[in-house]
């Protein structure tokens, strides 16, 4: 007897007969909690009870599935793999094609990855078919949607190489509007490695496929490239594949809102004394708000907060604190500083909600220490998040200052690294550049008059964590961004320290950080 693939052996499973087989899928079919089957390179089909068979014609294994939009015949070779939740085989497609067929229960999490990566091919190909009726007479050299971990390679968008004579095309498409976010920075970085592989004198353009009901985010964004490094070309796709290509100047206005109001922190001489006294304590930051109030906290958690001249103290649940009793908030972050300390300065999560706290902490610590970062940085006001705007999921801390000139300098924090830092930085950079044109920013600087010139953008993360991607990302950034990376050392929670600085897409010359400084380096 033929044996089947076993779920805890994990053998090859050998050809079994026709109705051997029939028997071996109707009664994993049976079994099912939610039926479907894949063909790799296609969607997941539902078995539904009126809407499939399977059947033998003349002694061969055939199934047959359809629905509103689609139906599928293929004729069962083999049986290749049995696992919980997923039955693998081989198939004749039209024309004795071979291909792979799986039947799944989409209730059991095993089958998430077969479905995924099956969803993944079926937009592969879908891809390619679009390159063909876009660019007909090219030949598509590459097409994979494989994960390079190596070239920062994402599986989320496949990637083709398209060549004609002395012409090149790098090409990416976007599966759905929510990956649209991340579209840019894998496409650059491909652009870059195709750029790189030709001939010299080939010339390299980049194309985008992104769906209908996306692009704006795109578009906004390729307008602040580098238009005599690379070349672009926007596509939108309909669920047809059907795809035109579009003007990014034609695709809207940034949506942007900046806050309409600034209030001057004000406080009496008690709390300001008491300011004082906290932040020279270590791990103590305060940081002013929009609205007047000031958050203090101790590691990144915010245990107390001063809001129109009062004071409440708490973590979650706040208690106004008379000013009478002021030495109760010292005695309150000596504990919290005490209870999440570790011989390295690290947070512990001492069940005190702790999400985010590491960037909070490492915010407050970059307001310390403004002037390190850039000494042309004037220390206050410095404001967090004055932009709001839809569009894309941002995992950066924000800050806006400005310098002794007048010129605005927007400081984005993160303390991991993230492949699409400059990405997700530029989205801020453009919006506050589009406020500043229109002169909607000078509420936030009273008594500073504006020079209107472009927006500087910071970098600002320890050394070791930004991602070696982030120079290729910013090799074709618009020459009219002045941007620069600021690394802080490992250990900015005991003494804050300046140990990298690198203007545009330059790279360290050695990873070396010993040669710490505090100032410019």
């Amino acid at each position: 007897m033929a044996k089947l693939y076993h779920k805890s052996t994990g053998r090859p499973a050998e050809p079994r007969d026709a109705q051997e087989m029939l028997r071996v899928i109707e009664t994993f079919v049976r079994s099912c909690a939610s039926p479907a089957v894949l063909e790799y390179g296609e969607h997941v089909m539902p078995l539904k009870p009126k809407e499939h068979t399977l059947e033998l014609r003349s002694g061969r294994l055939w199934i047959d599935v359809w629905d509103e939009t689609r139906s599928l015949s293929r004729r069962i070779l083999t049986i290749e793999r049995h696992a919980t939740g997923i039955l693998d085989c081989s198939v004749h497609r039209f024309g004795g094609v071979p291909g792979k067929l799986s039947f799944l229960d989409l209730e059991r999490p095993q089958t998430g990855v077969a479905t995924l990566r099956g969803s993944r091919q079926s937009f592969g190909e879908q891809f390619r078919r679009m390159l063909f009726r876009q660019f007909p007479g090219w030949e598509i050299s590459a097409l994979s949607s494989a994960m390079d971990l190596q070239r920062s390679f994402s599986p989320v968008f496949p990637r083709a190489t398209l060549t004609k004579g002395n012409h090149r095309i790098a090409a990416l498409a976007c599966p759905s509007p929510e990956d649209e976010a991340a579209l840019l920075t894998f496409a650059l970085l491909w652009f870059d490695y195709v750029q790189g592989r030709g001939r010299r004198e080939m010339s390299s353009e980049l194309c985008l496929f992104v769906p209908e009901q996306a692009g704006c985010l795109t578009a906004h964004r390729l307008r602040w490239l580098d238009r005599a490094a690379l070349k672009t070309h926007l596509f939108r796709f309909n669920e047809h594949g059907c795809a035109g290509q579009v003007d990014p100047d034609d695709l809207g206005n940034l949506d942007t809102r900046v806050s309409p109001h600034y209030i001057p922190v004000e406080l009496g001489p008690e709390i300001s004394a008491l300011l004082s006294r906290l932040t020279a304590v270590q791990g103590i930051g305060c940081c002013p708000e929009l609205n007047g109030s000031v958050s203090i906290r101790a590691r990144g958690i915010e245990f107390a907060r001063i809001e129109k001249g009062r004071v409440f103290l708490g973590i979650e649940a706040k208690r106004e604190i008379d000013v009478a009793r002021l030495a109760e908030v010292e005695e309150y972050a000596a504990q919290i500083v005490l209870l999440t300390r570790d011989t390295q300065g690290n947070i512990h999560n001492a069940g005190l909600g702790l999400s985010g706290a590491s960037e909070r902490w490492f915010e407050a610590a970059v307001r310390s220490h403004l002037t390190l970062v850039d000494a042309s940085v004037l220390e206050t006001p410095v404001h967090g998040q004055v932009l709001t705007f839809a569009g894309t999921d941002r995992n950066l801390v924000d800050l806006l200052a400005v310098s002794s000139s007048g010129r605005l300098v927007i400081v984005e924090l993160k303390t991991t690294e993230d492949i699409h830092l400059p990405i997700q930085a530029l989205d801020y950079w453009m919006r506050i550049r589009w406020h500043t044109e229109r002169g909607e920013l000078q509420h936030l600087f009273p008594g500073i008059a504006l020079s209107g010139n472009v927006p500087k953008l910071l970098l600002v993360g320890p050394a070791i964590s930004f991602h070696p991607a982030n120079a290729t990302v910013l090799r074709y950034f618009s020459p009219e961004i002045d941007v620069e990376r600021v690394g802080i050392n490992s250990g900015w929670q005991r003494e804050f320290k300046v140990v990298l600085r690198l203007r545009g897409a330059d790279v360290p010359q050695s990873h070396e950080t010993s040669n710490e400084c505090s100032g410019s380096c």
